[in-house]
């Protein structure tokens, strides 16, 4: 009923000419910088200018990021932020596009995965051969690191969405590696010092991804006019000097 209130609003809203409203979803969990609890993150700064551009207004819900992306496959909410590419998630929500391809151009951020071991131990990649031990490898459920990892044949662990209840199951031993988005697991550990004797990176990355919003069927079928102007927005924000300063003073 809360969804059904909320779109009867939206509907009444634009069919009076008012300011447009948006319901986009976001996971719940803090991935350091782009989405903190309370409202933070670069993610929600970036939003804020595409709002001013567009002179829309852009409601965000936090929700589990595996219940977020069945709401925008149900096209209860509009949109869905940040998603990596997947054909999966194409087959239900639409991307940015450019000449039949996803337009890195107009995504959000780029991302990068790296693996995490203990110190001392085995655990190798060199960017070709992944190796580890006989536990699985840790990840968080919903992320596409873990199709990605099982593609390698590797064992996941992928029985938390937290980023750090990853890196205390790797702490603890539990797990072999910890295969989490980069710049959320060095926030972690920066977080807890005294991991810092216990854990360390593996370079290269394992993947680095651009991240974009996704747009719901629903949206683009109603307005692609609309659809297009936000990815464009998007992509403007995204260089301009206003956010490139906010990336270079967020802590």
């Amino acid at each position: 009923m809360r969804w059904l209130g909320m779109l009867c609003l939206v509907v009444a809203m634009q069919t009076a000419g008012a300011q447009p409203v948006l319901r986009f979803c976001a996971e719940d969990e803090d991935s350091h910088p782009w989405l903190l609890k309370g409202g933070r993150g670069l993610n929600m700064v970036m939003l804020g200018a595409v709002e001013e551009r567009l002179a829309l207004r852009i409601l965000v819900e936090r929700q589990p990021w595996k219940r977020c992306l069945q709401s925008l496959r149900d096209n209860l909410v509009d949109g869905a932020f940040k998603a990596s590419f997947s054909a999966e998630r194409q087959a239900f929500a639409h991307y940015p596009l450019r000449n039949g391809r996803v337009d890195e151009e107009r995504r959000m951020l780029t991302e990068s995965y790296h693996l995490f071991r203990r110190k001392g131990t085995a655990v190798h990649w060199d960017g070709q051969q992944l190796q580890v031990g006989e536990r699985p490898v840790g990840a968080q459920a919903g992320f596409s690191i873990v199709p990605w990892l099982q593609a390698k044949g590797l064992k996941v662990d992928e029985g938390t969405r937290q980023a750090e209840a990853v890196l205390t199951k790797l702490v603890r031993e539990r797990i072999d590696a910890a295969a989490l988005q980069t710049q959320q697991a060095e926030h972690l550990i920066r977080k807890h010092p005294e991991w810092a004797g216990l854990i360390e990176r593996l370079e290269p990355p394992l993947v680095a991804k651009p991240y974009y919003l996704l747009l719901s069927r629903a949206l683009v079928l109603r307005d692609g006019a609309l659809a297009e102007r936000i990815w464009d927005a998007v992509g403007a924000v995204r260089e301009s000097p206003a956010y490139q300063q906010a990336v270079a003073e967020f802590d």
